[in-house]
């Protein structure tokens, strides 16, 4: 489930930030996955949108998703490119490539790995010259998932291996951006409410599950976190574990939203990095007196040697 209150106007197909990708050779679990991936709103205003299998959408796309293990999806690329030349390549493949295009995305398909590619691809208007942006730390597109990575500039997380080198994150400059974490539609639009009351609040994005949530803040910086304890997948306690493993998330408020609240579950959201607990149902009164702390501790924080207190 996907709610994004930010919205970016649509500015036209040539504008560079409304672009049409063409996926070519990928099964269905795969092309899905490449569809949320893309469909994560970006701070910059550039969009992507996955072209359909109609010949028209595939003429005029702006970059071309092409799996290099597949000899029919090759076969395509070449005719598409014959026709329009000034298309952008982006290679995906699980082996290394002889002779890779500037743009190559090798392994697994995460979020970030894949949009950090995406967002180097430097796609030309109308009557002029599409050119290729220089490759940023290539390398660290083609290594395997488990080879050491390089570290890109202002960039420090090395925590996951599943993500190689991600673009630097996004961040808000006016107000702040939530991460809701639950697989429950209802707490999601309860939570969803509750924040809509605090002026302070700029956008709210939203995750089923604990590894979209890590996808996410990949290429997001979040100033306050929600998370459901039981997930399906990996818990809320993982889930808390592994942000607070992310330097950027080292000071970030996260509030555990759950129905269980006995003393050793507390323990367990302590040892986990959790900031505090907040009950379901959530309850509006106790949600006020919350973000009163939350927001407050947040205003502290722009100080970045304020180390805050436990709530």
């Amino acid at each position: 489930m996907e709610h994004n209150n930010l919205r970016l106007e649509s500015k036209g197909k040539h504008d560079l930030h409304q672009l049409l990708v063409v996926l070519l050779g990928f099964d269905g679990a795969d092309e899905e996955r490449l569809t949320r991936a893309l469909q994560i709103e970006r701070r910059d205003g550039r969009k992507y949108t996955v072209a359909n299998s109609s010949p028209s959408d595939r003429a005029r796309s702006d970059i071309l998703m092409v799996n290099y293990d597949d000899p029919a999806a090759l076969r395509e690329k070449d005719m598409i490119l014959g026709a329009h030349p000034k298309t952008q390549v982006v290679a995906v493949s699980q082996k290394p490539l002889i002779e890779a295009p500037a743009h190559h995305i090798r392994g697994i398909l995460i979020a970030a790995r894949v949009l950090s590619v995406l967002d180097k691809v430097s796609v030309a208007p109308p009557g002029s010259e599409a050119t290729s942006a220089k490759p940023q730390a290539t390398l660290s597109t083609l290594l395997p998932q488990n080879e050491e990575k390089p570290v890109p500039q202002d960039h420090t997380n090395q925590t996951d291996t599943a993500i190689t080198a991600p673009a630097a994150k996004e961040v808000d400059s006016i107000g702040y951006r939530v991460l809701v974490v639950d697989d429950s539609p209802a707490i999601q639009k309860s939570l969803e409410l509750n924040l809509a009351t605090l002026p302070q609040i700029r956008a709210i994005d939203f995750a089923d599950s604990g590894e979209i949530a890590l996808e996410k803040a990949e290429v997001m910086q979040y100033d306050l976190i929600f998370l459901d304890v039981m997930m399906p997948g990996i818990d809320g306690y993982e889930t808390c574990t592994q942000l607070r493993n992310k330097p950027e998330f080292k000071k970030t408020p996260i509030i555990m939203v759950s129905g269980k609240t006995s003393p050793l579950d507390e323990v367990k959201g302590i040892v986990s990095g959790c900031t505090t607990y907040l009950t379901k149902p959530v309850q509006h009164e106790a949600f006020q007196k919350l973000s009163i702390r939350v927001l407050g501790w947040l205003e502290k924080q722009k100080d970045r040697n304020y180390s805050p207190p436990p709530l």
